[in-house]
């Protein structure tokens, strides 16, 4: 019987999260955009400039994602996730995945911790700063996956201004009873959709992106509910509640690579 392959196939798939995971140094290099942004580039730079200038939020996400097997045989995985947000330097993610097993990240300005409750494992790197700062070096240096990580970062408005080659408006549709604006935005290794409300604030209700370049060209998806722009988060949601007999691990990007022995010159003597 074949072994279901659950995670992202490799690393490039993993830094093509773009909205999902990519860090903040950019990975394409910027075009020379059209002197006045379309009217959808209009409403996604809305969007981003709103999320960016939030002082705090928290946001429900359902989420799923395809897997491409050896075979070449998609298979979709789930995911349900808990946003909260205070800048400049807080935020937190709780992750239960379809098959049960559960975790959480949080950044409290002075360390990124993530802790698997299943494993009873946690693991911690030191970092100073804002969350854009911990954003980068959970992504970057630490090398974990973390979807909509760009959701976080205040960079957003610039980030699709740079990345984005072209933006259209397909239709009005409702989800979940809210009429949204549907949009298609293509980038040179990212496409995505997005559905925005029609009226109110600019805050994304679904979003699909599709790798086009991978292989099977996967795609992500996420569906938000319960956005809550003043949740006033206590401290202590920051600072994670770890068993006492839980095991201290090092992040896999900290362990050190054993080096191979220089081969010898020459033959035996």
């Amino acid at each position: 019987m074949q072994c279901v392959k659950r995670t992202i196939i490799s690393g490039t798939v993993l830094l093509a999260f773009w909205l999902a995971a990519v860090p903040l140094a950019a990975v394409e290099t910027p075009a020379a955009g059209p002197a006045s942004p379309s009217p959808a580039m209009e409403q996604v730079l809305r969007m981003a400039n709103f999320v960016a200038q939030l002082k705090q939020f928290s946001v429900a996400l359902q989420t799923g994602y395809d897997v491409v097997q050896e075979s070449g045989q998609k298979i979709e995985f789930g995911e349900s996730r808990k946003l909260t947000v205070l800048r400049p330097d807080r935020f937190r993610v709780d992750v239960e995945r379809s098959d049960g097993e559960s975790s959480t990240a949080v950044f409290d300005g002075k360390a990124v911790t993530v802790f698997n409750a299943k494993q009873n494992m946690y693991a911690i790197s030191d970092v100073q700063g804002d969350i854009d700062t911990a954003i980068m070096h959970f992504v970057k240096d630490l090398q974990m996956r973390l979807p909509l990580a760009m959701l976080f970062v205040t960079a957003l408005p610039r980030e699709l201004e740079q990345r984005v080659r072209g933006a259209d408006i397909v239709e009005t549709a409702s989800l979940q009873g809210t009429p949204c604006v549907h949009l298609a935005v293509r980038g040179d290794s990212v496409d995505f959709q997005l559905w925005l409300p029609t009226a109110g604030d600019p805050l994304p209700r679904r979003i699909i992106l599709t790798y086009k370049n991978e292989a099977g060209q996967p795609q992500y998806w996420a569906n938000f509910s319960d956005w809550n722009l003043s949740p006033n988060p206590p401290g202590s949601l920051f600072s994670l509640d770890i068993p006492k007999d839980a095991n201290r691990i090092q992040f896999l990007s900290q362990v050190a690579r054993p080096t191979q022995p220089a081969a010898k010159k020459g033959g035996k003597k």
